[in-house]
């Protein structure tokens, strides 16, 4: 084939997580061959709506016929200056932070605008230390954003089915060619919160050694326990935040996020994004320029972030109360996010044959941990697809007790 040699790379290496979307496409469309009907504990979105307010301020400027004109034109790359002065007022109304417009830049996703910033610190055999376990997407990122040519190394932060991340492992893991380090709080797959002490001692780590601390925080408005400090601070010196709107407005399909970096970095990061997307979606964020300048929508906001948080709070609690009775298992419980992260290393190492298992008789589809920066024996169960319907997560839970008490049964 006439591609180039990181295609042919990246078709040989595929998404586990879009191969599991292509599993239950085909379950959709043949329910017939199966036995039963796929419950699905595998994906890491939302499925519960936006909240109103939304729907309110969006038709406000579709019936206005010159926001809707302007909705359809280009913004500026770094995003609409009204948009930029106005997020400091969400974080400070939402979250209790203060942050400075110029150090914003507004973007297509978190995904987007992660790959940007391997661009912008990157090149070819630079280092960049991620987490073990850490969410899988960021590694294809780097082979595609750096022709496989990223050095990447894996900092472990779960040691005796404890999440124990040692500052001391971290300082033997860097050298000169460190260039970041990237932490998700909450975790995917973890679930776990990073304590702010910790996150003080890595950044004091990044000051004596020259690099950044990439913190993707996905998932804040998910918190149920742990140290919120770190989300009510402002930025340290060495930080980069990404904040995506996908999980926090439940709205992923909408590509919307913004950055906090530096100010010495936003200029390269704007001119970059010049070339890679030329500009955010302008409907999108007009939307938010008109939440974000309304007290009562962001109070409207905010109450929909707390409720929600509850809710994902109780199946969290349900989730990780299941599986501790199921003998064998050791479970990681999680203090923010959608996921409950839970080792089976005592029925099999191998946790990919144990997922697939699962799917082929138990029609149980979960994540299998080796595939998140190879974190061997563990499976990650989500219960964000099901927050609507959580008899559908009981049933799932269910499939799961009766395949490990076939394995016991045969051991």
């Amino acid at each position: 084939m006439g591609i180039s040699e990181i295609a042919k790379y990246m078709v040989e290496h595929p998404s586990s997580i879009r191969e599991i979307m292509e599993l239950v496409a085909e379950y959709e469309r043949h329910p017939e061959r199966f036995p039963r009907p796929l419950v699905y504990l595998a994906g890491g979105w939302p499925q519960d709506s936006p909240p109103e307010v939304f729907k309110e301020k969006l038709r406000e400027i579709i019936e206005d016929d010159s926001l809707w004109r302007r909705a359809a034109r280009y913004s500026p790359t770094i995003g609409f200056p009204d948009l930029i002065d106005l997020i400091p007022e969400y974080e400070a109304h939402v979250f209790g932070r203060k942050v400075v417009p110029e150090t914003i830049v507004v973007g297509l996703g978190s995904t987007e605008q992660t790959a940007a910033i391997f661009r912008l610190l990157l090149n070819p055999e630079d280092e960049i230390i991620l987490t073990r376990p850490g969410y899988l997407n960021y590694v294809r990122q780097l082979e595609l954003e750096l022709s496989l040519r990223a050095r990447i190394k894996y900092w472990p932060i779960i040691e005796d089915f404890e999440f124990m991340p040692s500052l001391d492992k971290l300082k033997e893991m860097v050298t000169n060619r460190t260039r970041a380090v990237l932490i998700t709080s909450p975790g995917n797959p973890d679930g776990q919160i990073w304590d702010d002490d910790l996150l003080k001692g890595i950044h004091d780590l990044a000051e004596d050694h020259d690099f950044y601390v990439i913190i993707d925080a996905a998932y804040r408005a998910f918190i149920f326990d742990g140290d919120r400090a770190a989300f009510q601070r402002g930025p340290r010196e060495k930080e980069i935040w990404i904040c995506s709107f996908s999980k926090e407005f439940r709205a992923p399909g909408w590509r919307a996020s913004y950055v906090i970096v530096p100010e010495e970095l936003r200029r390269p990061l704007n001119t970059i994004e010049q070339a890679r997307v030329l500009a955010p979606v302008s409907l999108v964020q007009m939307l938010m320029i008109r939440l974000f300048s309304d007290r009562e929508a962001l109070a409207s906001i905010k109450r929909h972030y707390e409720e929600g948080a509850k809710r994902y709070a109780q199946l969290a609690s349900e989730t990780v109360k299941e599986l501790q009775a199921i003998e064998g298992i050791r479970v990681l419980p999680p203090k923010g996010g959608f996921y409950v992260f839970f080792n089976v290393s005592a029925f099999d190492e191998n946790d990919k044959k144990i997922w697939r298992e699962l799917i082929d008789k138990k029609q149980l589809a979960l994540a299998p941990g080796s595939d998140f920066n190879g974190a061997r024996g563990w499976i990650r169960l989500s219960f964000a697809p099901v927050v609507e319907t959580p008899e559908v997560l009981r049933e799932g839970i269910e499939r799961l007790k009766e395949y490990f008490a076939e394995l016991r049964a045969h051991q």
